[in-house]
């Protein structure tokens, strides 16, 4: 099962028809449901808002989760203020699978863009120990890193 999020309702159309799109593409028989989720004989790939901070993360594990969390969190190009930095951590201890509770615990694994904007990958990467993530670089180049957090 894969869920895809984004904040940003416009982006939810996209991606919701980007999903309709390669369903139709692969030619894999789709049913919709009354929350736009498509459903198949191979999985299921649904599309929803989510907004980072505790609240609204502790309600998307309620209500769309079935407060079953997540073995892995995979994110890309999503730094774009400092504003942004903290709730994302929320969002991330409030959905991912970790040790603490009482199971093996997940990956969220993060690519970041250096971009000019008003926030380093250095306040992301403090943010994330203060938190209590372990993380590691995969992959580093001039313009672009893969971290692995646990």
């Amino acid at each position: 099962e894969v869920c895809i999020t984004d904040g940003d309702s416009d982006a939810l159309v996209h991606l919701r028809e980007n999903v309709e799109r390669n369903r139709t593409a692969s030619s894999t028989t789709t049913e919709k449901n009354d929350e736009g989720d498509c459903d198949d004989d191979v999985g299921k790939v649904s599309c929803h808002q989510l907004i980072w901070g505790k609240q609204s993360s502790e309600h998307f594990l309620t209500q769309i989760a079935n407060n079953q969390k997540y073995d892995v969190l995979i994110a890309s190009d999503i730094i774009y203020s400092a504003v942004i930095v903290e709730p994302l951590w929320e969002t991330v201890l409030t959905l991912l699978k970790r040790p603490s509770d009482g199971e093996e615990g997940g990956v969220f694994v993060m690519a970041y863009a250096r971009r000019k904007v008003p926030v380093s990958i250095e306040l992301v990467l403090e943010t994330a120990i203060a938190n209590g993530f372990v993380y590691e670089l995969v992959k580093e180049d001039d313009e672009e890193g893969i971290w692995v957090y646990t």
